[in-house]
């Protein structure tokens, strides 16, 4: 059994509640600590993490505020449809408090606000580690709120978020 030093704990009872706040904003109901994974399987999914490193993206940057559009509710629905497994979180403070999954990206409250972390960093990542999505958003020099999104992964690399038209 892992055994966390007494930093971690510390650091994990630092962030605990504003985890947990960041959680319950993106599932839309309340989270508790016992929902969490322990920290050995944070330190696994930044193991199994290492392998996005080296693999191709694809990439855009959109308004920050196109993230309750019904162009992104498509993005992600043809996400769930090309990889309907759970799905983990992944805050800056995941590796503070340990992981939360949900049954799939479809799960996930994109209408957050801006301020759901002080890092503007979000990534969802696919529990049979096949796909990642990451989110970053921040403002840009105008001062427009802007995300940029990343999809890396065997199926979730293929969807891309502007959907050609039917019509051309």
């Amino acid at each position: 059994m892992y055994m966390s030093p007494p930093w971690r704990r510390f650091r994990r009872k630092l962030n605990l509640e504003k985890y947990l706040g960041e959680l319950a904003v993106l599932i839309g109901r309340p989270v508790h600590a016992d929902e969490l994974g322990d920290l050995e399987q944070v330190l696994e999914l930044q193991e199994a993490a290492k392998k996005f490193v080296e693999q191709p993206l694809r990439t855009c940057e959109i308004l920050f505020s196109e993230r309750c559009s019904e162009q992104f509710n498509e993005f992600v629905e043809r996400l769930h449809n090309a990889n309907p497994s759970p799905v983990q979180i992944w805050t800056p403070r995941t590796i503070d408090c340990g992981i939360f999954i949900v049954p799939s990206i479809a799960a996930i409250r994109f209408d957050f606000e801006f301020t759901v972390n002080e890092d503007g960093l979000l990534i969802f990542s696919t529990t049979d580690s096949r796909d990642r999505l990451l989110l970053d958003f921040s403002e840009a020099p105008t001062g427009e709120q802007v995300m940029k999104i990343e999809t890396q992964g065997i199926h979730w690399l293929a969807v891309p978020y502007n959907q050609p038209s039917s019509l051309e």
